[in-house]
């Protein structure tokens, strides 16, 4: 399989003055107009010269020990370097401070390469700050993370608790000056909590910890409890301001996997962060997918953990808070709402100790991972799981949908639902007294369901989707059928078309969710009869690349399509994000009869609609290869583009599951073309 690799695209847009938190444009104060932003004291020629011939050495000394199970801890200092020189991420006060501080990199590159052909890590031992790093499941970059650990800890007595840090915006913190910051430093943390791991998360730098950034927040904490055999019970998700919107957002839509859920100022919605008038809101399809992130839309989920919150007196963003207090309110949940008299944008110094005793009192307690209660809410299965429950599928995606689940005696469990139509359940070991039979009742139904074996790892179905197994017949699933509710078994599995399959967990759209799982990028190996839809394939495509590796920090894999021997074997372990049209790309045309739309030299025909294919494009996503858990994308890499990169509070989708483009309106940094129609599936897969 053939790799390639695309120049990048370099990209400019307009710059803006500097104001306060949330600028009158909706910009974050630190926003310069790109991200990463132009350098402060670009380097010279010369000096990037003796960069790159230090940096080509060091690459190629490293090939020996790429295979390395710890590879990766040096490999982040290769790829800093190699990315502040591919887009000139030089922000110290002087080209020498940023020649300094990237040269600093490549020496510790090079000592971990040295000890790496020695099977050594002598950068693991001992207290302190650890720079390492691990290979992405998205896209097999090496991305890097920090861990402070603590003085005395010993870690062979008792697993210890870890703490997940967050960290605010910084348009300039990229690779190179993130790692810059933590090696071997000797400032300590936001909070120092007493005998634990506290785990930085880098998270693709600056998207709010959405997208690809939220999926690295979940394998950088994998990767310190491998190596630091923390306790899996006693994790806190901690952040502030931009980390604040963060642990707000990933606490609520992964409630299961934490001890303790602590926000400290960020925002929670687009609406009202941005302060959004009706005149001012954008096409009804991008205000429905502010339910795939609007912290509002999971509040319930937020009654399955303890959360602590805090916010300065003065601080703007306390707005956020407030907010969260009414709607959990709403939910019967009395928020714990600290906050630091007279202070603005930062933690109060007495107050910050309140908040850290409270966190360290739920985390010594621990995660319950069999409660007795279940509450889930949700806009779209993709976060429908939730401990022992999941919410497999909805009746209307994109609308409130709930499942509050209980256990009732020893061998019953009472479901209530709204907006759901398929559940899949895996009872807690206090409802299964009753031996292979359990009792449910659901909406004032009553079934009776058998129960396959207890499940000998049952940790492995509480991490996130990307990392579940795949399912057996421990479980019960539920599907609800013109009105009633039934046992649909253990044995079969859920289709992603049919009455009882649709839009699940793992198939929920739109085309971003793509993004936050392992994909393939499959370019054209052909042309098609128009030479303006290649032109805008060619360009798009090359804007995606280089949008991934300047905002997601990693390296797209791409191939080209008559490279992929067998399309379907493909999409069994990765999503295919196909470029091109069924004349342009073998792939596109080998998947044609399955899309749902004809799509011929001549004419684009979907949803009752005729489109000029010599100026329209569609762009969508759909299960189209019959494998479970991925999907093929055509056209379309992150729907979000560069001049949202302004505040991450519009780092969201902005394009349903599938789009016609007029391209005769030109690219820019907003839109890839002039929408002509745009839709969402229905719950099955089907063009409404």
């Amino acid at each position: 399989m053939k790799h390639l690799f695309l120049p990048c695209l370099l990209l400019s847009l307009p710059a803006f003055e500097a104001a306060a938190q949330l600028r009158p444009d909706g910009a974050t104060a630190s926003f310069r107009g790109s991200l990463p932003p132009k350098p402060v004291a670009a380097l010279s020629a010369g000096q990037e010269a003796e960069l790159e011939k230090e940096l080509a050495a060091l690459t190629a000394g490293f090939e020996p020990v790429k295979k390395h199970p710890r590879a990766a801890d040096a490999h982040i200092f290769l790829k800093a370097v190699r990315y502040a020189l591919d887009f000139d991420e030089w922000y110290d006060k002087t080209p020498e401070d940023g020649l300094k501080k990237a040269r600093k990199l490549l020496a510790e590159a090079g000592g971990r390469i040295a000890a790496l052909k020695k099977n050594r890590a002598p950068w693991m031992d001992g207290p302190g700050w650890k720079v390492l790093g691990f290979y992405s499941r998205i896209d097999d970059s090496p991305q890097p993370y920090a861990v402070e650990v603590p003085e005395g800890l010993d870690t062979g007595k008792k697993k210890a608790p870890m703490w997940l840090w967050l960290h605010g915006r910084g348009d300039t913190a990229t690779d190179l000056h993130f790692i810059a910051g933590k090696l071997g430093s000797t400032k300590p943390g936001q909070f120092q909590p007493q005998g634990t791991i506290v785990v930085h998360p880098f998270g693709r730098y600056c998207n709010g910890w959405k997208s690809a950034g939220e999926t690295d927040v979940f394998e950088a904490r994998d990767d310190a409890a491998e190596r630091f055999g923390t306790d899996p019970d006693r994790v806190a998700l901690a952040g502030f301001s931009m980390g604040g919107a963060g642990a707000w957002h990933i606490g609520a839509h992964y409630p299961d996997q934490w001890a303790c859920v602590h926000a400290g100022a960020g925002f929670v919605d687009v609406r009202r962060y941005q302060k959004l008038t009706p005149e001012k809101y954008p096409a009804w399809h991008e205000q429905k997918l502010w339910g795939m992130y609007d912290v509002p839309d999971a509040a319930r989920n937020l009654l399955n953990v303890p959360l602590v919150v805090y916010s300065g007196e003065e601080d703007t963003q306390r707005d956020a808070a407030a907010y969260m207090e009414e709607v959990l309110a709403k939910e019967g949940l009395v928020m714990r709402h600290h906050i630091g008299p007279g202070m603005g944008h930062k933690y109060h110094p007495e107050v910050i100790k309140t908040v850290q005793a409270e966190i360290e009192a739920a985390v010594s307690k621990g995660r319950d991972r069999f409660p007795n209660e279940v509450r889930i809410q949700a806009r779209t299965p993709f976060y429908g799981r939730v401990k022992w429950l999941n919410l497999h599928g909805m009746e209307r995606s994109w609308e409130d949908a709930r499942i509050d689940a209980r256990v009732a005696g020893g061998r019953a469990i009472e479901i209530q639902t709204r907006n759901v139509n398929r559940i899949v359940m895996y009872p807690p070991p206090q409802a299964r007294a009753g031996g292979d039979k359990l009792d449910v009742i659901i909406d004032g139904e009553k079934l009776t369901v058998a129960l396959g074996p207890v499940l000998p790892e049952f940790e492995t179905f509480m991490r996130p989707g990307p990392r579940s197994p795949a399912m057996t017949a421990a479980f019960v699933r539920l599907v609800k059928k013109d009105g009633q509710w039934t046992d649909f078994g253990g044995a079969q599995s859920f289709q992603h078309t049919g009455p009882e399959g649709g839009k699940t967990t793992a198939h929920p759209g739109p085309m971003d969710s793509a993004f936050m799982k392992r994909f393939l990028v499959v370019l054209p190996d052909g042309r098609s009869s128009h030479a303006g839809v290649d032109a805008w394939v060619q360009a798009e495509s090359a804007r995606f690349i280089q949008r991934w590796r300047s905002l997601m920090r990693g390296d797209p894999r791409v191939i080209r399509a008559d490279d992929l021997a067998d399309p379907v074997e493909a999409c069994k372990t990765q999503g295919l994000i196909l470029w091109g049209t069924p004349e342009s790309n073998s792939v596109i045309r080998k998947t044609a009869a399955r899309l749902p739309l004809n799509w011929g030299a001549e004419k684009i025909e979907m949803a009752g609609q005729s489109h000029d294919a010599a100026t329209h494009v569609p762009l969508m996503i759909y299960p189209a290869l019959e494998s479970p858990g991925f999907e093929v994308v055509i056209n379309s890499g992150l729907t979000f583009r560069e001049a949202h990169d302004r505040t991450n509070s519009l780092q969201n989708p902005k394009l349903p599951d599938w789009t016609i483009l007029d391209i005769t309106q030109p690219p820019d940094a907003e839109k890839a073309g002039r929408v002509v129609a745009a839709d969402f599936f229905d719950d099955f897969w089907r063009v409404k």
